[in-house]
C-alpha cells in the first residue's frame, strides 16, 4: 500500500537488489517525460526521453529509472497524451484501511489568478460537477467545506478604478475609461470601498470576475460552500471564474498557509473553514514557478502539517502545474511544486496544467481521497 503512488516515478533499490519501482502496484510506466524537473533534487528527476523497453513483470520502463535518493516522490498522472507526461494508473492500495475513517472533508482550491490563467479557471469549473458528484457517491464522508482562494492580495477592480479616476481628474474628463468600466459613476465620484477580505491574501472568495466583481450567492454569507449549498456546481463556477487580472508574482504557498492559519480563526475572513476532525484536500493550480512565497517546499509542508496538528493522515495534496515562463517547460510541473507534493507520499498527485480536460485527473484523485478518508485517524 505505502508507496503505490510515491514510487510512480522511481524509488531506490529494494533489499533484493531489484528496482524499488518494480515493486509498486498500479504503475503503468513512465512515458515521454522530459528532463524538465531536474532541479533541486525533486521527486521527479532524471526522467528523460521515451522509454527504451519495459520490465516484463512490472511494466516499468527500463533505462528511464527515477531518483535513487531519499528525496520525496510525488504521485504523477497525466490525462493529455500530447504533452510530456508521467503516466500512472489508479493505484491499488491493497491492504484494508487501518484508520477510523472520516466523516468530513475540507476542500481548498488555491487558484492562480494571474493574466495567463483564464482557460485553466474555466477548465477547473467545468471539471468540478463530475468531481464532487463522484466524491458524493464513492467517499464515505458527506459533510463538506469547499473554498476557493486566489494567489494575491490585490483588489483589481479598485486598482482599475484608481487608474480611471486619476485619468478622469487630471487628464481627460471625457475619457471612456469610466463609462466602459464604471457606467454608473461620473468623474469625481468615489465608488463604494471594496470589502477588506477582497484585498486579503488567503481569504475565501465569494465573487467572480467583473467590474465591479459579480457576487456569488454563498449560503450563510460565508466565504466557503458546504454540502447544503443550493446549486453547488453553479456557485463553484461563479467563484472559480475569478478573472485573470491578479498579480504576476503569484504566492500560492503563502496564500495556502494564510488561508488555513489566521484567516480560518476567529476574526479572520472565513472562520471555521478548517476543522480538526476533517480530512483536508488541497488542490493547487498554477502555470508558473512558485517564487513569490517565503520559505521552501520543506517548510511549506512542515507548516501545513502543523496546522493539521501533525496528523499526516489528515491531508491530501493535489496539483496541476506548469512553467509558462520557461520555453519548453510550459506543460511540465515545476521543480518546487513537484518537491512540495512529494512530501505527501501516497496522498499526493501532481500533473500537467496543460491537460485540455481536468476530469481524468480529478477522477483519479477521488481514489486517493477515498483511501485517505479510510485511513484517517481523528485527533484525540
Amino acid at each position: 500500500m505505502a508507496g503505490a503512488i510515491a514510487c510512480s516515478v522511481g524509488c531506490g533499490p529494494a533489499e533484493d537488489g531489484t528496482s524499488g519501482a518494480s515493486q509498486a502496484t498500479g504503475v503503468t510506466g513512465v512515458t515521454g517525460a522530459t528532463g524538465g524537473n531536474t532541479q533541486g533534487n525533486t521527486g521527479v528527476t532524471g526522467v528523460t526521453g521515451e522509454s527504451t523497453g519495459t520490465d516484463s513483470d512490472s511494466g516499468v520502463p527500463t533505462g528511464t529509472s527515477g531518483p535513487t535518493t531519499d528525496e520525496p516522490t510525488a504521485g504523477a498522472t497525466s490525462n493529455d497524451s500530447s504533452t510530456p507526461k508521467l503516466d500512472l494508473a489508479m493505484a491499488d492500495f491493497g491492504a484494508p484501511p487501518t484508520g477510523d475513517g472520516c466523516t468530513k472533508v475540507d476542500f481548498l482550491f488555491v487558484l492562480d489568478n494571474s493574466i495567463s490563467m483564464g482557460d485553466e479557471q474555466q477548465n477547473l469549473a467545468n471539471s468540478f460537477p463530475g468531481f464532487i458528484s463522484t466524491i458524493q457517491s464513492q467517499v464515505q464522508a458527506q459533510d463538506y467545506h469547499i473554498m476557493v482562494i486566489d494567489t494575491d492580495d490585490q483588489d483589481k477592480w479598485g486598482e482599475k478604478w484608481d487608474k480611471c479616476h486619476d485619468k478622469c481628474m487630471t487628464d481627460d474628463p471625457g475619457d471612456s475609461c469610466l463609462t466602459v468600466y464604471f457606467p454608473d459613476i461620473i468623474c469625481g465620484m468615489e465608488p463604494p470601498p471594496p470589502d477588506a477580505c477582497d484585498q486579503t491574501l488567503g481569504a475565501g472568495r465569494n465573487k467572480g470576475a467583473g467590474g465591479p466583481p459579480v457576487a456569488c450567492t454563498i449560503e450563510g454569507d460565508l466565504r466557503y460552500m458546504t454540502q447544503d449549498q443550493g446549486d453547488l456546481p453553479g456557485t463553484f463556477d461563479c467563484v472559480a471564474n475569478m478573472g485573470a487580472t491578479g498579480n504576476s508574482n503569484e504566492r500560492p504557498a503563502e496564500a495556502l498557509l494564510t488561508a488555513l492559519g489566521p484567516q480560518t480563526q476567529a476574526g479572520g475572513c472565513h472562520p471555521g473553514f478548517l476543522r480538526d476532525d476533517a480530512v483536508l484536500v488541497v488542490t493547487m493550480i498554477s502555470d508558473e514557478q512558485e517564487n513569490g512565497s517565503p520559505g521552501t517546499p520543506q517548510s511549506w509542508y512542515n507548516d501545513l502539517l502543523a496546522l493539521k496538528g501533525g496528523n499526516e493522515t489528515a491531508i491530501v495534496m493535489l496539483s496541476l502545474n506548469g512553467d509558462a515562463e520557461t520555453a519548453g517547460q510550459e506543460c511540465i510541473p515545476t521543480a518546487k511544486m513537484t518537491e512540495f507534493v512529494g512530501y505527501f507520499g501516497e496522498r499526493g498527485i501532481i500533473d500537467s496544467i496543460c491537460a485540455p480536460d481536468y476530469s481524468p485527473f480529478f477522477q483519479e484523485a477521488v481514489g486517493v481521497i477515498d483511501y485517505a478518508c479510510d485511513e484517517f485517524v481523528p485527533p484525540g
